[in-house]
């Protein structure tokens, strides 16, 4: 049985993502993290957020290999010739 449900996680726990991503403002970003340093539930969920959003951006920041986004799209059968709209 999960004993920290009752001090505010209904509040904190959907903030989560949005304060990993920092679309916070400072007084709310204080109050999810106030809560994640006392909550064993939510801060395990901010440490899962964060671990994963770092890996993700870490890995999209790499540009792909050539010929992915033709390999992609020629599977989906979606057409790679895109003009730029003048």
């Amino acid at each position: 049985m999960d004993t920290n449900r009752d001090c505010g996680c209904a509040s904190a726990f959907p903030r989560i993502e949005a304060l990993v991503d920092g679309l916070l403002d400072p007084i709310d970003c204080a109050q999810v993290r106030g809560h994640c340093d006392g909550c064993e539930s939510c801060s395990a969920e901010l440490d899962i957020v964060e671990t994963l959003t770092h890996r993700f951006r870490a890995a999209l920041a790499e540009p792909p290999p050539p010929g992915v986004r033709e390999t992609i799209f020629a599977n989906l059968n979606i057409p790679t010739d895109f003009r730029t709209p003048q």
